[in-house]
């Protein structure tokens, strides 16, 4: 049985600094985030501009999305 809390989302596709920086807004903020996909933005940029991803726990998707937010203002 998996608990839904514990399934990681999506929040944001962007390029892989963006995601870095992200990342450590959340982190920081004590929201735990993951990076999906940003090593291939690193070794190929030309395959992706924005095709990595910040991933959080389900449960924590709201309070990262006001993140995601705040961070898409400050850009």
């Amino acid at each position: 049985m998996t608990d839904d809390n514990t399934k990681l989302v999506t929040v944001f596709n962007g390029t892989p600094m963006e995601v870095e920086m992200l990342c450590q807004v959340l982190k920081d903020n004590g929201i735990e985030a993951s990076m999906k996909n940003q090593i291939i933005g690193m070794v190929a940029p030309h395959h992706t501009l924005e095709g990595a991803d910040v991933l959080v726990m389900e449960k924590d998707k709201e309070a990262a999305l006001k993140w995601v937010e705040e961070f898409k203002k400050a850009e």
